[in-house]
């Protein structure tokens, strides 16, 4: 059952939320894994689904969360898209966020601050659709 807090923005279950935290927890882990496979950028990519309300979603998406994401120390650039249609097909996410970072071991240290533990738990309060993390070498 999804809760509806009182200033109206969709909010997702419990189940939904425990999933992003296992995904946050699971892309910790790939970066510990990808070490071995050498230096050089690294992006953590955020794909978020279809949300009820993209209406809401944007407010919340552009005026709450992302000023927590620019705040966070230690990302070197960050990308912000909407995803379109392609011929016959309606887009597979709604919104994709990238996060760069000068290596694998940056990426690491500023994903286990408290900044971004804010910005990760952050998520459940918008993204109604759901969000997927990729994290990746940039070749």
């Amino acid at each position: 059952m999804r809760k509806q807090s009182t200033t109206g923005d969709a909010r997702i279950d419990r189940r939904s939320a425990l999933t992003l935290t296992v995904a946050a927890a699971t892309a910790l882990a790939a970066v510990r894994d990808a070490r071995a496979e050498g230096k050089g950028e690294a992006k953590a990519t955020v794909l978020y689904g279809m949300p009820k309300s993209p209406e809401d979603f944007e407010k919340y998406y552009l005026g709450t969360h992302m000023p927590m994401v620019y705040k966070v120390k230690g990302i070197k650039r960050i990308e912000l898209a909407k995803c379109v249609a392609s011929p016959g097909a309606p887009p597979p996410f709604y919104r994709v966020t990238e996060l760069w970072f000068d290596d694998l071991d940056a990426m690491q240290k500023v994903l286990a601050t408290p900044d971004m533990k804010q910005v990760t738990d952050d998520v459940p309060n918008f993204a109604s659709g759901g969000a997927t993390i990729v994290v990746s070498i940039v070749e």
